[in-house]
């Protein structure tokens, strides 16, 4: 497969990496009208806040994917976004792969729940691709949004209005059930069914057994 590599290192994005995090961001969302394009003050800012999620090829190689985690504290709600995969190693499943690194790492260190706050996605009404992946993480639908002319980024798609609009998903239990399930039984170190090696690195505080440790414990108590 053109592009794909033997290893991929998931990863937090270090501050120290946070330009060339922006650099490779800014390569996929200019290119493409249905994503919100981030700001270098932006990207900086949740590498920094230990927000924004990364893929490298290899220990030293370049960033092949990109999201974030980040909390919005007026609407009690942590905003699943911002998930670019470079073209030539999309159909290795990377994206689907760093979205429930994403979600694992903010349901066990946040434990948002706990403080009523929410995990949601945003997705452009235009755009078919996030929205089979937002099913299986178990996210189901909770409205549409519509964001003015004027507060949207101008190299986005607007509708015959003028306007943005968007669909609004919310992270289920079901979800928190399927992620704990899918580390424990489904993940298996690699992609794309031994494709290639992905490694997930967490911070020194936790392995990834802990990681799925804790992903049991939370799905069973939110059933009690």
């Amino acid at each position: 497969m053109a592009g794909a590599h033997k290893s991929y290192i998931f990863s937090l994005v270090p501050s120290s990496d946070a330009e060339t995090a922006f650099a490779f961001h800014k390569q996929i969302a200019t290119n493409n009208s249905h994503i919100w394009p981030r700001d270098h003050d932006y990207i900086k800012q949740l590498a920094e806040d230990n927000c924004l999620y990364g893929v490298r090829r290899g220990e030293s190689g370049e960033y092949v994917a990109l999201c974030y985690a980040v909390l919005d504290e007026t609407q009690h709600e942590w905003e699943l976004g911002g998930l670019v995969v470079e073209p030539s190693v999309q159909k290795l499943g990377i994206g689907a792969v760093l979205a429930r690194f994403a979600l694992a790492n903010t349901m066990v260190f946040e434990q948002p729940w706990s403080t009523g706050d929410e995990i949601i996605a945003y997705v452009h009404e235009a755009n078919d691709d996030p929205r089979k992946l937002l099913g299986k993480l178990g996210f189901r639908h909770a409205g549409t949004i519509e964001v003015p002319s004027g507060a949207a980024p101008p190299g986005m798609k607007r509708n015959a209005d003028g306007n943005l609009v968007g669909d609004k998903f919310i992270f289920t239990l079901e979800g928190l059930e399927q992620l704990s399930k899918w580390f424990d039984e489904e993940f298996d170190g690699t992609l794309d069914h031994g494709k290639a090696a992905a490694q997930i690195r967490l911070n020194s505080l936790m392995s990834v057994e802990q990681l799925k440790e804790s992903l049991r414990d939370l799905a069973n108590r939110r059933r009690r």
